[in-house]
């Protein structure tokens, strides 16, 4: 059913349309097998890739990119192997997250994984605990990388300004008001 609150912006189409796997969303008649075959879709009916590719084509921004729903996808490309038509639904999952990032769109717990990498050099840095069941099963002990050189890099990427100081999602709840931290 086509909502008519969203508006429809075919340049939006366009620009996805126009990137390395985007001309694809144009193959897609709407069977729902995509929606069929994810996991996530199992288990949390809000995420639906059939409508995501579905808001896609008609242009509406604001329930793709603007929306924290696509940040749900698990990228496991089941979408993607299944479609009859050929439509790289993960791949175009993949570029409304990045359009959504640039926006300064980031969910806050990927947000606050990225700020630890940014500070120890790895996303969860491992404990005592860890280290001495690591040693216990005769694993090496894995380094975490150099901070410094991590920031380093990052600052070439943009990833750094990217995470930098954005606020939660509209509808997302901090780690800390969930646990009162």
């Amino acid at each position: 059913m086509v909502e008519a609150s969203s508006e429809m912006n075919s340049n939006f189409r366009s620009e996805i349309t126009a990137t390395h796997e985007g001309e694809s969303l144009n193959f897609c008649y709407q069977c729902s097998t995509c929606s069929g075959v994810c996991p996530v879709f199992r288990y949390n009916s809000k995420f639906n890739p059939r409508r995501i590719i579905e808001n896609t084509l008609l242009g509406r921004k604001d329930r793709t990119v603007d929306s924290p729903t696509i940040w749900f996808c698990a990228v496991c490309h089941a979408c993607t192997e299944k479609c009859p038509q050929g439509v790289k639904v993960s791949e175009i999952i993949i570029e409304l997250k990045n359009l959504s990032s640039k926006k300064g769109l980031f969910p806050i717990h990927l947000q606050e994984e990225a700020k630890a990498l940014l500070e120890f050099g790895m996303v969860s840095p491992s404990s005592k605990a860890i280290l001495s069941r690591r040693e216990k099963l005769g694993l090496p002990v894995i380094e975490n990388a150099p901070p410094e050189e991590v920031r380093t890099l990052t600052s070439y990427t943009g990833f750094d300004k990217l995470v930098a100081g954005k606020k939660p999602m509209e509808g997302e709840i901090q780690r800390k008001e969930v646990v009162g931290e």
